[in-house]
């Protein structure tokens, strides 16, 4: 499906053409059927190319216009859309446009990377475990992590679990576990982009022997990686019904001093509900109630038991909200409110959940089910369109990790984390509408090579970080080594 071409070919421009182009020399050009941008106007292109300079998007627009802008690389946003043409190969004047490396893609559209905002990726290797037990974060979950989560477990688990995700077109995700250093190093690994938070107990956890050590292990994590380019530490305390007002507030005021955001399950549990709106009105007033909690620092994953004062209130405080349609589905939780939030103003955006929570790592499953509950939930067939959603796994999502300034859609100067989705299958054939097309027909497989900062993580579904087929043995074996105490829980 891509043809690289070689560098002598891919760097000459034709014979006469004006000097100054020998000025412009990207390192990376790739021409394809399509370029969905998710940028304000909505521009898409096809056929396409996208331009890659120093890890930034430098160029893109319609391949015809490519050679008549000799001066910049861009295109004028008042161009027009042309028609959907998958026949159409990429035009020869991509040529006039010197670079190191030229990918041509004429079976495939390009689109932002998918933004992932809420996963528990460690916990892979429990995947199917103990399914349909009552009251499972309690009897299976926390028994399960106390004995079995290790260090070598967090690392293998996480790496392999980025392979699902990367594979799928997942370029930057979301992430709170235990031993969250070994997750980064993992994600390091696979070049992949990240917001990791090192996860807070009331309790005993594997990485702290005492409660609430996980906020001595969490000071130790921002320090080592802030700072870096693509993994940005927080905390994570779990959840307000396993760490107290007390220690919320300290996380609250600690993060303030280190300038470092706070991830959270807020509002999803049943019994936390009951709880806290005895104390508090609901979930979210309870925690208003604590000094510095509720900010734009935070992230809250779920939010399901919200009124319209919870919706308002999110609103007005700057809330982020992951919503997560496929663990909550199966766990029979209510449907977050979220057209309603993001009608409100909230900052919202899709996620997976872990892969014992939802099971499936990909973004399509999720991306598929958003607009479909939605329209369930408010009795409406009208809410949250096709491109509504593409928005949410992308920008959306972006927004909803404070990184939309970079992140989240093509446009020139944002980073180049991007996708290669192929078009030649019976799934995602015939296309009328892009929009349609990536939310209710593309697939995991559909996905053919992943960018990040303009380097290929994923080239024809093989990760280029690391060796996939190591990792997978890796897996078989620790999967081996919990089965018998699954099978015990079970």
């Amino acid at each position: 499906m891509l043809q690289d071409l070689p560098s002598d070919v891919a760097s000459q421009h034709p014979q006469g053409q004006d000097n100054r182009m020998s000025r412009m020399h990207d390192d990376l050009i790739v021409e394809a059927a399509a370029v969905i941008t998710v940028d304000p106007e909505w521009r898409v292109f096809a056929p396409g190319y996208i331009a890659v300079k120093n890890g930034r998007i430098s160029g893109l627009g319609p391949t015809a216009a490519l050679s008549a802008d000799q001066t910049s690389g861009l295109v004028a946003k008042s161009a027009a859309q042309p028609a959907v043409s998958l026949n159409a190969s990429p035009a020869a004047e991509t040529a006039a446009r010197r670079t190191t490396r030229r990918v041509q893609a004429p079976r495939a559209f390009i689109m932002p990377g998918l933004v992932n905002t809420h996963t528990h990726i460690s916990m892979a290797a429990f995947r199917g475990a103990c399914e349909d037990i009552p009251n499972r974060l309690t009897k299976v979950i926390f028994p399960l992590e106390r004995d079995l989560v290790t260090r070598e477990l967090t690392y293998w688990s996480a790496l392999y679990c980025l392979v699902e995700m990367a594979r799928s077109g997942t370029t930057t995700f979301a992430d709170m576990y235990y031993f969250e250093d070994e997750v980064a190093k993992a994600t390091d690994k696979s070049g992949l982009r990240a917001i990791l938070g090192e996860t807070v107990l009331g309790h005993a956890a594997p990485d702290a022997p005492e409660g609430y050590g996980g906020i001595d292990y969490a000071r130790r994590f921002i320090a080592e990686w802030q700072g870096h380019p693509r993994i940005t530490p927080c905390f994570a305390p779990h959840a307000p019904y396993t760490v107290d007002a007390q220690h919320l507030e300290q996380i609250a005021r600690e993060a303030e001093t280190l300038d470092v955001d706070v991830m959270m399950h807020v509002a999803e549990m049943d019994f936390e509900h009951e709880k806290f709106s005895k104390q508090g009105g609901s979930v979210l007033r309870y925690l208003d109630s604590i000094p510095g909690l509720l900010s734009p620092r935070l992230l809250a994953a779920h939010m399901l038991y919200l009124d319209e004062a919870d919706i308002d209130l999110a609103a007005r405080r700057g809330l982020r909200v992951a919503h997560c349609p496929a663990s909550n589905a199966k766990s029979g939780r209510l449907i977050c409110p979220a057209s309603r939030l993001q009608a409100a103003g909230v900052s919202l955006g899709l996620a997976t959940d872990g892969p014992l929570s939802g099971n499936g790592m990909d973004m399509q499953g999720v991306l598929n089910l958003f607009p479909k509950m939605q329209k369930v939930r408010e009795g409406r067939w009208d809410i949250v369109t096709a491109r509504e959603a593409v928005r949410a796994a992308t920008l959306g999502g972006a927004e909803a990790l404070k990184l939309s300034d970079e992140i989240g859609s093509l446009e020139i100067g944002k980073k180049a984390d991007f996708i290669l989705v192929d078009l030649d299958d019976f799934n995602i054939q015939p296309v009328y509408d892009w929009y349609s097309t990536i939310v209710y027909a593309m697939r995991p497989h559909n996905v053919a090579s992943v960018f990040v900062d303009g380097r290929p993580v994923v080239k024809d579904r093989r990760m280029t970080g690391f060796d996939q087929n190591e990792v997978f043995e890796r897996m078989l074996r620790i999967s081996g080594e919990c089965s018998s105490y699954i099978a015990q829980l079970s």
